[in-house]
């Protein structure tokens, strides 16, 4: 279901969560594969060597830790995200296995230690969020990290989220980064041409 009016942030994140309540966590794993296969579909994804990908921590969200395995497997060099608290920013690791992983004092997973930021290698980013506008505006847990980070590459930014995070339009402000392309169970978004 799509909302035909323009819903403010607060809204989409009370409905998303009402949402996510309804699906069974078999019924969200299911899902989470029919997206990452439409992912691998994707010409940016198959021509890309690095990419960089949250890694799934939140209930309800895509598994990307299957996608890490998977695109690892592949061959492909994953970068994951460290935050710097300090500077509100994130810092990069390049994925090696899961041992170098751990679970930080707010209960996210995350690297162990974090590298220099430069993301002038990524040739994609994987992003995360609650809720998605069709136009490719995303609304992210309220820390702004994701949207300092997108704003210095120029690699395609992809979500992938379920049907239910999605909306027709979502409040947004001008300095908000665009999404490139959304990917639900169901299809395929290209937002530039929305």
């Amino acid at each position: 279901m799509h909302l035909k009016t323009l819903i403010p942030k607060s809204e989409a994140r009370k409905l998303v969560v009402q949402r996510r309540n309804e699906v069974g966590e078999n019924e969200l794993r299911r899902k989470s594969r029919q997206i990452i296969e439409r992912l691998f579909l994707t010409d940016e994804y198959r021509f890309a060597k690095t990419v960089h990908c949250y890694i799934s921590s939140r209930p309800g969200e895509i598994d990307t830790r299957m996608l890490i395995d998977l695109m690892h497997g592949e061959g492909k060099s994953v970068v994951l995200p460290k935050l710097n608290k300090k500077t509100k920013s994130f810092r990069r690791f390049n994925f090696i296995d899961w041992n170098s992983i751990v679970q930080n004092s707010e209960g996210y997973w995350e690297p162990k230690l974090g590298m220099d930021d430069d993301l002038c290698d990524v040739d994609l980013i994987i992003v995360p969020a609650l809720a998605v506008s069709q136009q490719g505006f995303r609304i992210g847990y309220g820390g702004g990290y994701y949207d300092k980070l997108l704003g210095t590459t120029f690699a395609p930014k992809f979500v992938l989220a379920f049907e239910f995070q999605l909306f027709e339009y979502i409040e947004t402000a001008n300095k908000d980064p665009r999404i490139d392309k959304i990917i639900t169970e169901r299809r395929i978004i290209t937002t530039r041409k929305v």
